[in-house]
């Protein structure tokens, strides 16, 4: 025991030793190393620390995937960087007005990358899209994607420039669902072919081709100068996705020079980089740039509500679930746990991205303690009395801020005690019903507000969805239903709104923060978007030689 003892005190002092000369180690970086990559201003730098387990879009499930699958292949649709639909290899498209057919007038002249299964390039047609979707639903494929074709009863091609989508019911954020990744378009040839393996040789007609593909070390794409909509004139040549595990040595190469950007602020180097209000540190400010925009990702707590009735449990009580909302200080956590990188969930599951004009006039819950203790009394409960212990499980990413809320929670009362558990068997527990209170989290499949309410339709309740909290309604089934159907518009902003309110007043959930997308990113970098779905959009990025100067804001000149 005193061996560990010793063992453990020599590593805590360590640490924090590391953690003060941090610093000085990136100030050295800055000094010996950061013009080592401005020489070469057509190549775009990024880090891949989960690697990448292939290139077919049918599984382009994780960002790690999806991010190197956006640049090789397109969608009939796309979405700007303000979640607006534009068109994709789609030039128009039109909708019957019962909802149930989409026709899309196709671009010509679109080819595919070079690819052995077709000698060179090919011309893209209807069919590709035919061949694509109907991949994508085949049990065959089992492709994680498979679910973006439930509405699709029928897809065929007209002739060569034009395609319909036959519906078995209306689905009004379709559009949005066709712009995912899944949704790419492929030759039929080169998945097929018996010769090499299409996940690790590709062809899109995307602004990039895959060039070379060293496994664990880098992964290079190039310029596709054939690509349907034009080459900048600044443009990029090539994309290289380097494999570095370790997120403070990737970090360290961004400071280098050795990448462009990095996604998100680990904890390692977090607080050297920004303040307590989440800006850049000044000795940082033009040196790169921090970048933020709301994400499409709600963190949150659920009660499993099925569970907790079944069991009488004291927590199936509505009014105690909103004590325990009330008694948590939302900004308090979000400035001191996340340095105000985040929103506070004030206004339902919905993040701000999604919200129409009228969200601001919904009520909410703020921090309100003594609301909270006047709840309990109601209840039966006052001070806590009487309630038995109930267990918060989390992971141990989130260890910190599950016991910032046993904190906060217990200060009116309430018994809690912190699980904490690998992530894989935190959703395994979820997923089968086996744990009554539980951290989560749900980032949207496609930017509509209808992807956040499906969490409280009881037709998705687990196996057959995630709604996790199993809140099952007769009301909230019917408002989900109207959602899912109607065009956008006031009607259903409004049926929106009316879920919102009522997924509140019942409390399967608590919202905690909306999250941010995060990005520092080097400052020779130009025209590079950032957007809600962390969707990373390189095709007319382009990057200036130390040399150049940038143009005067208007307001300078």
């Amino acid at each position: 025991m005193q061996l560990r003892g010793l063992f453990f005190l020599a590593f805590h002092t360590f640490a924090n030793m590391f953690r003060k000369i941090l610093p000085l180690i990136l100030i050295v970086a800055y000094a010996c190393g950061r013009e080592t990559s401005r020489g070469d201003h057509r190549i775009f730098r990024y880090n891949e620390a989960a690697g990448i387990p292939g290139l077919d879009p049918a599984f382009a499930r994780a960002q790690s995937s999806i991010w190197p699958a956006h640049q090789i292949f397109s969608t009939l649709v796309e979405l700007d960087s303000a979640l607006h639909i534009q068109p994709g290899l789609a030039r128009d498209w039109k909708i019957s007005t019962d909802g149930l057919t989409y026709t899309f007038l196709l671009r010509k002249n679109v080819y595919f990358h070079p690819h052995p299964a077709f000698d060179g390039t090919r011309v893209f047609r209807a069919k590709d899209v035919v061949y694509s979707f109907n991949r994508i639903k085949s049990p065959a494929t089992s492709s994680p994607g498979a679910w973006t074709m439930q509405w699709v009863d029928s897809v065929f091609a007209e002739n060569d420039s034009v395609v319909s989508i036959r519906l078995s019911a209306p689905f009004s954020p379709f559009l949005r669902v066709l712009s995912m990744k899944y949704l790419s378009i492929v030759p039929r040839e080169a998945v097929e072919s018996k010769a090499i393996s299409f996940a690790e040789n590709p062809s899109g007609t995307g602004p990039f081709y895959l060039k070379k593909w060293i496994p664990g070390e880098k992964l290079i794409l190039r310029r596709f100068h054939e690509y349907y909509d034009g080459v900048p004139k600044k443009h990029l040549e090539a994309i290289v996705v380097r494999f570095i595990p370790d997120k403070l040595s990737a970090f360290l190469a961004f400071i280098k020079g050795d990448l462009d950007f990095i996604s998100g602020l680990d904890v390692s180097y977090r607080d050297e980089i920004i303040d307590i209000n989440g800006n850049l540190q000044n000795k940082y400010v033009g040196k790169m740039r921090l970048e933020t925009t709301p994400y499409l990702n709600t963190e949150y707590l659920a009660f499993d509500t099925q569970r907790l009735k079944k069991n009488q449990s004291p927590y199936g009580n509505p009014d105690i679930r909103r004590a325990i909302h009330l008694a948590i200080d939302k900004e308090k956590m979000v400035k001191h746990l996340l340095r105000g990188m985040a929103t506070p969930a004030t206004k339902g599951m919905t993040p701000p991205a999604l919200w129409p004009t009228n969200h601001n006039d919904i009520s909410h819950f703020n921090y309100q303690p003594d609301t909270a203790r006047k709840l309990l009394a109601a209840a039966g409960y006052p001070g806590g009395k009487g309630l038995p212990e109930i267990i918060l499980h989390t992971n141990p990413g989130y260890q910190d801020m599950a016991e910032f809320i046993q904190r906060e929670v217990q200060s009116i009362g309430i018994p809690i005690k912190v699980d904490v558990g690998p992530p894989a068997t935190l959703r395994q527990q979820m997923a089968s019903g086996k744990i009554d209170w539980f951290r989560a989290s749900w980032i949207a499949d496609y930017p509509d507000y209808e992807n956040f309410m499906l969490l409280f339709s009881g037709e998705n309740a687990p196996p057959n969805g995630p709604n996790y909290s199993r809140h099952q309604h007769d009301k909230s089934d019917a408002y989900y239903q109207r959602i899912s159907i109607l065009q956008p518009g006031e009607e259903r902003d409004s049926i929106w709104t009316m879920m919102e309110l009522l997924v509140r007043d019942h409390s399967p959930v608590i919202p905690l923060f909306y999250d941010r997308v995060i990005r520092l990113i080097n400052p020779d970098v130009q025209n590079f978007p950032i957007n809600a779905l962390n969707l990373l959009e390189l095709r007319n990025t382009y990057k200036i030689n130390s040399s150049e100067k940038l143009p005067k804001p208007e307001s300078d000149r």
